[in-house]
């Protein structure tokens, strides 16, 4: 079935995550996106953060390349960069993630490809921004936890910050991006014209912060207490040995909570009244909630609270999200038969447009799996393809990439 960017033509020449994820989403909704990757393979390929799948590859390349077809193609080759321009002369949009400076050096630049497709939209990508002094700098997401803040805020008992766990700028950063293509197009269908759009890994960072990275000039002087990290919102330690995460932010809430732990004492309590009075009597909830948690299993809990109205859930290790119900009644989940690694089950697209149908999910390409049938749509003759493939220009060939590339 058709999505609403069915007919919208993509041309992807970001590697690792970010870009990709943009490329990702465009493709969940129906665009035709061609993932353009070097000979060798884009580097997300070979980077590893779990056991790779079989054939060698990563499998988080899985999930951000689904959907796409795959050409593996040289575009720093005059001839590869014919092609590269042959396939933005009618596209609709560009997505890559160069360093500032490389896409002028490779003739990639905006204004060079807005004279040869005005109606481009140009979607770019960066580490930290297009100026300024680190601009030039190579960007992981670690690195923009760090800057952001966000490493600062979890610390280990005896001091040295922890990363949050999860890729915070590297998942954040895409959706963005779409959202930035998206106002694009949408502008582009009054206008007739493409436009620059741009974002950062740090920038993600930081808008994954925005109701907490602010900064008054009428508050009072130095950080304060940081009512984030409280006895009313964090994991407890059941009698199995399992965690359950409480949430319990209104007071209504919090009178719920009494009556599931049969304590109307602490209800009536003035100590514990409102939101900031339980803030700042934290230390002395954290213990009695942790006594009281550690008298029942974690699945009881989750349900007697519910029955009171009080938001908990409990800590699922990785495998147990996938057979949570909750993701399958709501088609948060969606599967791919991949040549090397088998049936994949993924994150489905977390947007759904209400009354159309699922897109079917085109696996993530096997390096230069589309290259030739791109080509044959170009007008390219196979006795040229062949030509091309044979001076390194393209790779048509199906094949286990075992090294990163690099621009």
């Amino acid at each position: 079935m058709s999505g609403a960017l069915s007919g919208v033509r993509v041309v992807d020449c970001s590697q690792m995550w970010a870009g990709p994820g943009t490329g990702m989403y465009l493709a969940d909704h129906g665009a035709d996106v061609i993932k353009v990757e070097p000979l060798t393979g884009d580097g997300a390929r070979v980077t590893f953060t779990q056991a790779p799948v079989g054939g060698g590859e990563s499998r988080a390349f899985l999930p951000l390349n689904r959907g796409k077809r795959g050409l593996a193609l040289d575009i720093r080759h005059p001839r590869g960069r014919d092609i590269l321009r042959a396939l933005l002369r009618d596209a609709d949009v560009l997505v890559h993630n160069f360093r500032p400076g490389v896409a002028e050096r490779l003739g990639y630049d905006y204004p060079s490809l807005q004279a040869l497709n005005p109606r481009l939209v140009y979607a770019w990508i960066t580490a930290y921004g297009v100026e300024g002094p680190h601009a030039q700098q190579p960007g992981y997401d670690l690195l923009f936890q760090a800057l952001s803040g966000i490493l600062a805020r979890r610390r280990s008992a005896d001091g040295p910050p922890r990363p949050s766990g999860v890729w915070i700028a590297d998942c954040s950063a895409p959706m963005e991006l779409a959202y930035g293509i998206a106002l694009a197009l949408f502008e582009r269908a009054r206008t007739g014209r493409g436009r620059m759009v741009t974002t950062s890994l740090l920038h993600a960072a930081l808008a994954m912060q925005s109701p907490d990275l602010v900064q008054v000039a009428t508050a009072p002087p130095g950080d304060g207490p940081d009512y984030a990290t409280q006895a009313m919102f964090a994991p407890y330690r059941c009698r199995d040995g399992h965690y359950l995460m409480l949430v319990v932010v209104q007071d209504e809430q919090w009178r719920g909570l009494c009556r599931a732990l049969g304590r109307a004492d602490l209800a009536a309590d003035p100590a514990y009244a409102g939101p900031l009075d339980r803030a700042r009597a934290s230390a002395r909830l954290a213990a009695i909630l942790e006594s009281a948690f550690a008298g029942r299993d974690r699945d009881e809990w989750v349900r007697v609270l519910a029955e009171h109205d009080v938001p908990s859930a409990p800590v699922l290790e990785r495998e147990e999200v996938f057979a949570y119900p909750q993701l399958a009644a709501n088609a948060m989940l969606v599967e791919t038969t991949h040549p090397l690694a088998g049936r994949a089950t993924m994150v489905a697209s977390p947007v759904r447009l209400h009354g159309s149908g699922p897109i079917a999910t085109r696996p993530a390409p096997l390096l230069g799996e589309h290259t030739e049938a791109i080509l044959r749509e170009l007008g390219y003759a196979s006795s040229v393809i062949q030509e091309l493939e044979e001076a390194g220009v393209i790779r048509c060939a199906p094949a286990r990439v075992d090294r990163a590339p690099g621009i």
